[in-house]
Order: structure tokens, then C-alpha cells, then sequence
């Protein structure tokens, strides 16, 4: 599904290509950006065409909501592997670009970036080839309304040098996480929290508490569009499946009576209960549960679900019991426009009352979509 989605968009974006410099000395290269070579204006219209495409004879888009063309960046994960930091070069995994500056951070996170490329260039790198070495990622992250940064160090396993030269990094928060399996991830379990161990974001006045493997959407100035958005389609009895840290929960608790918020990962529920408390939110409750499972004894409970699901979609088992809730109205926020559509035949007793695109990861293909459902 991600190659033919990628076929599409490329095949979509050469008519609307040379239309923009590039503002990256390493577009071309580096996998992360894609569009950097088409004007913005046409970067918007190449994601309606594409919308329109996906979604012909269900609805049709009249516009994508634009963004900040860069420097919007809260989330960066960069390789650390064959003496390099960076990016993947674009189709060719075994191959890093050495990124020395990137014009999607925000300017804090490049100035932890140029002191992290710096600090590091002597450690012990991993080789993900043939499996030895200690640093593996170095991932950044930033909130965007607060400006707080923070700098985790991804190991194979624990080393003093590594911990050392973290300690050295100027961020306002820094964490050691090991991460020792085959599989190539920039997550695992944190060792050593150095300097706070969170970053705050705040949305209208709520805040955030940011964890080194909390999810959290990574344009926050779009972000905060969607959630008013759905705050004010959000009422009743209201159920949030697949709540993360509880950013949607908390952000529509203004407008609902009671809000539930489900989440399988026991870390981000924590995280979600200390989120609530730090907003002194009291009309919210998070449980931690597989969404299936959860539903199954909850029918006709709640007025209005919200879904923000993972890129792979729903399940369609949950949509069984989705229906089997009835819910009035189902809110769903979709990072796979392609997944949703496919999913709208599992709900024939609800109609799209309205639907909106926001661009937001400029520069590259993703695209958001909010759907509201309205039960017929």
C-alpha cells in the first residue's frame, strides 16, 4: 500500500516538478523530503488532485489547508551508522547522507542538532549491517509553542561514553533508551533519563507533558487546527479510541460531558493520567485496553467516537462493535486517506457530513484528512 501510494504521488507530482529551488543542499539525496522542487502552491494542488483520485464518486475535495512550509518539524530521527549522521538515502536503505543542517527543524532542534553532530562524530556508531556497535539514533524533539527541545540517544547497549556526551548537549530535556534487537527501530526501553526527561506543548492553554516514546504529532501548529476542529464536533458521552497520550481526549473534554479515552500502551495511559492532572481536567478517564476488546461490552454508551488510528488504519473486527456501540456521530482524524477510504464500506449506517485535508508534513507526500460520520 506505502509503494503504490508513493507510485501515485510521484506520478501525480512530475507535471508540478522545477517549479521551486530547493532550499536543502541534500534534496535529491536524502530520502526525507520529496517535494522540495515544487512550489508550495503546487504542492497543495498535487495532494487534492491525489485526494480527488482516492475518493472519486464518494466526495470531492475543493482545497488542502496549507501549513508552515518548513521549520515546523517537532519529531527527527536521525541515523547514526558508517561514521555518518543523518538521513537514509532516498531508495537505498544500507546508505546514509550525512545531514549536517535540515530545513524542516525548528531553529532550537538545529542548534541541538549541530552540537549533537559535533559531540558525537567519535563515538562508536552502529552498524546495522552486521549488527555491532552502541549508537544507534540520535533523535530530536521539540514543542513548538513552548520551544522546549529535547535529545535521546538510541544504544545497542549502555555506555558511559555515549551517557558523557549526552550530558554535554544543551536540550532541556535528554534520555538514554536501549534499544538491543535486530530490528531497526529509534525507540525502546529508556535507561537513564537526563535533565527533566519530558518536553511540554501546550494547545490553547492545555498542556502537554512529551515523553522520549510518547507519539505526538509532528506539526503542531496543524495539529492544534485538527483538534479545534474536532473539539468542536466532539459532544455527549464521548469515546476516544487509540488515545495515545490523551491530546485529543483532553483538547475535546471543553465540549463533550464525559470523555473515555482507550489505549493498548500501558506507558502512554500513564502518561495520558498525568497529562489530565497537570490540566486539572476532571471529566476525563483513560483506560488502558485493546480497543476490540473494550468495546465488546459497551453498546449503545456513547454519543460520539473519536478514531485516530495508527498509519495501517482500523481493524475491521472493530468496526463490528463500532456499530454495535451506534454511537450518533464518528469523528475520525486519518494519516492514510487510501486505509479510510477502504474502511468507509465497513460503516453503511453513517454518511461523511463533512471532510477536510490538512498538509500536515509539507514537503513530502503525507497528508491528514478529518471525517465526520453522522449516523443516517
Amino acid at each position: 500500500m506505502k509503494k503504490k501510494k508513493k507510485q501515485i504521488i510521484d506520478s501525480i507530482a512530475e507535471p508540478y516538478r522545477n517549479t521551486a529551488s530547493p532550499e536543502c543542499e541534500f534534496f535529491g539525496s536524502c530520502g526525507g523530503c520529496l517535494f522540495q522542487d515544487i512550489s508550495y502552491d503546487n504542492q497543495l494542488l498535487l495532494k487534492k488532485d491525489y485526494l480527488n483520485g482516492v475518493f472519486k464518486d464518494v466526495l470531492e475535495i475543493d482545497k488542502v489547508h496549507s501549513s508552515i512550509k518548513y521549520g515546523y518539524r517537532n519529531r527527527m530521527d536521525y541515523v547514526a551508522a558508517f561514521g555518518k549522521r543523518g538521513l537514509r538515502k532516498r531508495g537505498f536503505f544500507k546508505e546514509v547522507i550525512d545531514i549536517t543542517q535540515c530545513p524542516l527543524l525548528q531553529n532550537e532542534s538545529s542548534e541541538v542538532w549541530r552540537e549533537a553532530r559535533q559531540i558525537t562524530e567519535n563515538l562508536n556508531d552502529y552498524n546495522f549491517i552486521v549488527h555491532k556497535g552502541i549508537l544507534r539514533y540520535i533523535v530530536l524533539r521539540q514543542s513548538y509553542f513552548k520551544k522546549e527541545t529535547m535529545c535521546n540517544f538510541v544504544l545497542n547497549e549502555n555506555n558511559d561514553e555515549c551517557v558523557q556526551a549526552l550530558e554535554k548537549i544543551n536540550a532541556d530535556s535528554k534520555s538514554i533508551i536501549i534499544h538491543s534487537g535486530l530490528a531497526d527501530l529509534s525507540f525502546g526501553e529508556v535507561e537513564r533519563n537526563i535533565k527533566n526527561g519530558f518536553i511540554t506543548e501546550e494547545f490553547d492553554g492545555i498542556k502537554f507533558r512529551i515523553y522520549p516514546n510518547s507519539f505526538f504529532q509532528s506539526n503542531s501548529e496543524c495539529a492544534l487546527s485538527v483538534y479545534r476542529k474536532i473539539a468542536d464536533a466532539s459532544f455527549g458521552n464521548l469515546l476516544d479510541l487509540y488515545c495515545g497520550v490523551g491530546s485529543i481526549s483532553l483538547f475535546a473534554a471543553q465540549k463533550a460531558e464525559q470523555v473515555t479515552g482507550v489505549e493498548i500502551v500501558q506507558e502512554a495511559v500513564n502518561a495520558a493520567n498525568e497529562n489530565k492532572e497537570l490540566n486539572n481536567i476532571n471529566n476525563t478517564e483513560f483506560i488502558c485496553a485493546d480497543a476490540l476488546d473494550y468495546m465488546k461490552t459497551k453498546r449503545n454508551q456513547f454519543d460520539c467516537v473519536i478514531l485516530d488510528p495508527p498509519r495501517s488504519g482500523v481493524h475491521p473486527k472493530v468496526y463490528k462493535h463500532l456499530s454495535e456501540l451506534n454511537p450518533k456521530r464518528i469523528i475520525y482524524m486519518s494519516c492514510n486517506p487510501s486505509a479510510f477510504k477502504e474502511e468507509i464500506q465497513y460503516l453503511p449506517d453513517y454518511k461523511i457530513s463533512s471532510f477536510e485535508a490538512f498538509d500536515m508534513l509539507p514537503q513530502t507526500p503525507h497528508i491528514e484528512t478529518l471525517a465526520v460520520l453522522d449516523r443516517k
